[in-house]
C-alpha cells in the first residue's frame, strides 16, 4: 500500500513542478519594467541607496514648462512621488525600449500635489536599463508607442 501511494505522489509532483515553475516564469515582468517600479518604489521611499542601480546620477523631471532636478547619487529631488502609482506599459520606438509609461503617478512640488499619467525615459547600458528622465501631463506619450502586452500593472502604496 505505501509503495502505491509513494507511486502516486511521484507522478504528482512530475506533473505540478512543471506547471509551476511556468507559472513563476509567467509573472515575472520585463526588466525594464522592473527598474522602473525599482525606481519609483525608492523615491517615493526616498531609499536614495536602492534607485543608483536603476537611475543616472541626475534625472530630468518634467512637468509641463517647469523643469526639476532629482540627483539619487547627491540624495536630493525638488520633486518628489506620492504613492500609488499605477499601469506601467512599454513604450518603443520600432522594436527599442525608449522607456515606460505610468498610467497614473502622483508627484508633490512643495505643498502642490498633483496626479495624472507620466512616462519614464530610459537609457539601456550592457543589458541593463537606467532611467535618465520622467516626463509628467497629458503630453507624455507623444512620439511613442505604449505596449501593454508585456508589462503587469503594479500598485504601491
Amino acid at each position: 500500500m505505501t509503495l502505491r501511494w509513494g507511486s502516486v505522489l511521484a507522478l504528482a509532483l512530475l506533473f505540478v513542478s512543471p506547471v509551476a515553475a511556468r507559472a513563476e516564469q509567467e509573472t515575472s515582468a520585463p526588466s525594464h519594467i522592473e527598474a522602473v517600479r525599482a525606481f519609483l518604489v525608492g523615491w517615493g521611499h526616498e531609499s536614495w541607496d536602492d534607485m543608483q542601480p536603476v537611475a543616472a546620477d541626475s534625472i530630468t523631471v518634467r512637468l509641463g514648462d517647469k523643469v526639476f532636478d532629482l540627483a539619487p547619487a547627491s540624495r536630493k529631488s525638488e520633486v518628489m512621488i506620492v504613492f500609488p502609482f499605477h499601469g506601467l506599459s512599454t513604450v518603443r520606438a520600432g522594436e527599442e525600449v525608449k522607456g515606460v509609461a505610468v498610467q497614473e503617478l502622483g508627484l508633490r512640488v512643495g505643498d502642490k500635489e498633483m496626479r495624472g499619467p507620466a512616462t519614464v525615459t530610459l537609457k539601456e547600458e550592457n543589458g541593463h536599463y537606467r532611467v535618465v528622465g520622467l516626463s509628467f501631463g497629458a503630453e507624455t506619450h507623444t512620439g511613442s508607442v505604449p505596449n501593454d502586452d508585456d508589462a503587469p500593472s503594479a500598485s504601491v502604496q
